[in-house]
């Protein structure tokens, strides 16, 4: 398709700048909405997405049906923390079955035709990890009570996988990105994440993740609240790099090529928003370009939604990961989409034409 390849270099020294997505395109879709014979803005938020998807994709309506979901797959050190209920193989395992089509995200998105693709960006192993594709950058992070979870360097290498996994998949035709993540240990770190970024305590970042009880929870909890207290006045990047995980920056580059190649860009939940604000706040207008799909039950989530100005149709205390939310939103969208194209317009339904009061002057 002729993009040029964006380096993340680039974004770190300012040479690169996006426009907002197009208003005016949004509104033809939305004046397209208004003529199917139904009350005026009656599918509420998701008339909204389904305009912007088109606005972003450059059609009069968008293109549902050429997905894929990138799944990034990253080992944490923080684990020997005992912030999880299970060990660093676990990701090996769940990265090989989502590669395979198999896990609870995997089945709903190969019954909606959506192609998946599970990424190695930091697995703790030794071998290539089987049905995933190999751009793996270290071994799994360090533990960030003692040491830097990556450097500067690794974090940038990482947020260029992304990146390019974005463009690989537009030119091989999918024009509209999911994101998902797999890391055992990942919820930890995009706590600590978000408390720096949106200068909140332990206690207003810190959940359950895959399902703690109140002993771990607790020991989560102290985990974050002990790095929140080592530095002050960090840069997104320091953020990164200090406390972040591999598969958390690759997402962060999946969702930066979303923007800089006219891609939209699906989240999934809390840990996809973390990674979005990074994104956002790297390269400014990046979040015009992100569709959400759900609020998790993650207690920063609704706190990093509206810092990002977007409002997740789907609120259903959700907490699946791989990009299970994203996948829901795609179902939803296209319901929406047939409603679109098939349902009766007004003048054809026998009802007048409905005004729409709603609209700016």
């Amino acid at each position: 398709m002729g993009e040029t390849r964006v380096l993340f270099d680039d974004i770190l020294e300012n040479k690169i700048s996006i426009e907002p997505v197009n208003e005016d395109k949004i509104k033809q879709v939305k004046k397209e909405w208004d003529r199917v014979s139904k009350p005026i803005d009656s599918f509420g938020s998701f008339e909204t997405y389904h305009s912007k998807i088109a606005a972003i994709q450059g059609f009069e309506a968008p293109d549902l049906y050429h997905p894929r979901l990138i799944v990034c797959c990253g080992d944490h050190g923080i684990v020997e923390e005992g912030v999880s209920q299970t060990d660093q193989d676990v990701t090996r395992i769940c990265a090989t079955n989502i590669g395979k089509g198999l896990t609870t995200t995997g089945v709903m998105a190969r019954h909606l035709g959506i192609d998946i693709m599970a990424v190695d960006v930091g697995i703790n192993y030794a071998k290539e990890v089987p049905y995933t594709l190999n751009r793996r950058v270290k071994y799994g992070t360090c533990n960030f009570l003692k040491h830097p979870a990556m450097s500067v360097e690794e974090f940038s290498r990482a947020v260029q996988v992304g990146m390019d996994l974005a463009l690989e998949s537009k030119e091989a035709g999918f024009n509209l990105l999911l994101v998902g993540e797999m890391g055992i240990g990942n919820t930890t770190s995009a706590a600590v994440m978000a408390g720096y970024l949106l200068d909140l305590n332990a206690e207003a970042v810190t959940g359950r993740g895959a399902g703690l009880n109140d002993e771990g929870l607790s020991r989560k909890r102290a985990v974050v609240s002990m790095a929140l207290s080592m530095y002050s006045g960090l840069s997104p990047v320091e953020i990164c790099s200090n406390f972040g995980g591999l598969e958390l920056a690759a997402m962060t580059g999946v969702i930066l090529g979303g923007a800089l190649y006219n891609i939209p860009v699906v989240l999934d939940g809390m840990l996809s928003m973390v990674s979005a604000l990074v994104a956002d706040r790297l390269l400014e207008n990046t979040k015009d370009y992100l569709i959400p799909s759900h609020i998790s039950k993650e207690p920063v989530a609704q706190k990093l939604a509206k810092k990002l100005s977007i409002e997740p149709p789907i609120a259903a205390s959700m907490a699946v990961g791989e990009g299970a939310g994203a996948v829901m939103m795609i179902s939803q969208l296209r319901m929406a989409d047939i409603a679109f194209h098939d349902a009766l317009k007004f003048g054809d339904s026998g009802v007048d034409q409905y005004e729409n009061f709603n609209e700016e002057a």
